[in-house]
């Protein structure tokens, strides 16, 4: 019975289009910043960004409620800090990342979702660091692994980033059942080499299904779509306990997966639950 509702859920991205399953019957965008191009009037020249809204909190209006995100009411704070190939500057991200923090009052902002990554640059990596500081300012952060599998000591930063919830990819092969479900080939691993004990847990993110810029819905794998997946999951949590704070959202999800190979570097604590 939760539907996100409440909750404001900030995406960083490469901005947000209009569509009904964002729009209608409310609209649930309650701010759009442009740090790439400086705009006002919210758009996305990319389309990943409105896919990542999508999976998180699309109400499936244009499908007749099949193709619904996790958090269907939850609202959205969309930030545009990548460009219209879907790369990012570093103070462009920091710049995002300082604003939520700015702002999180204001909006009451609970969890960012982070469906970006680069090649870590060590214990002082930025991304990392800035992820770490929503973290630590009460804030949920989500962040896909990366898609740079099945080698180890692969996860990309901000994921690599021992607080925050870091999500990789899981394979359904076309069925319901668990044992049927594999980590995605794609999918970013960690390693004890570096102590990257990574990710924290993996979310269906091969040939997802979510809403596209020019047409109805799309299709897209990758670890940027199980990302939101999660985050979606994490404001169903948040509007059930409203206080919660972002390490015990964190324990309650991994508490909860089902193991797919045994393997913590390829999948944490293994596929989260859905029931």
């Amino acid at each position: 019975g939760y539907t996100g509702l409440g909750v404001t859920v900030a995406v960083i991205d490469t901005g947000i289009s209009c569509h009904m399953d964002l729009f209608s019957p409310v609209n649930r965008l309650v701010c759009f910043k442009d740090f790439v191009n400086g705009r006002d009037k919210y758009y996305d020249d990319n389309g990943h960004g409105t896919f990542v809204c999508g999976v998180l909190c699309g109400n499936g209006l244009c499908s007749g409620g099949k193709y619904s995100g996790m958090a269907p009411d939850c609202r959205i704070i969309a930030l545009k800090a990548l460009n219209s190939k879907g790369v990012a500057a570093t103070s462009d991200i920091l710049d995002a990342v300082e604003w939520v923090i700015d702002n999180k009052n204001k909006y009451n902002i609970k969890v960012v979702n982070m469906s970006f990554g680069s090649d870590p640059l060590g214990r002082d990596d930025p991304l990392s660091k800035a992820a770490e500081a929503l973290w630590r300012n009460g804030i949920t952060v989500v962040a896909s692994a990366g898609n740079s599998g099945s080698e180890y000591n692969t996860i990309k930063s901000p994921g690599i980033n021992p607080y925050i919830i870091t999500v990789g990819a899981s394979n359904h092969h076309n069925s319901t059942e668990v044992n049927k479900h594999s980590v995605a080939a794609f999918s970013s691993r960690g390693s004890n080499e570096n102590y990257i004990f990574k990710p924290d847990c993996v979310a269906p993110g091969v040939d997802i299904i979510s809403i596209g810029m020019d047409k109805c819905y799309t299709s897209m794998s990758g670890t940027s779509v199980s990302a939101p997946v999660v985050s979606g999951l994490a404001a169903l949590i948040i509007q059930r306990f409203p206080h919660i704070p972002p390490d015990t959202v964190k324990a309650i999800i991994k508490n909860y997966c089902e193991r797919l190979c045994g393997d913590v570097y390829a999948e944490g604590s293994g596929e989260i639950r859905f029931v």
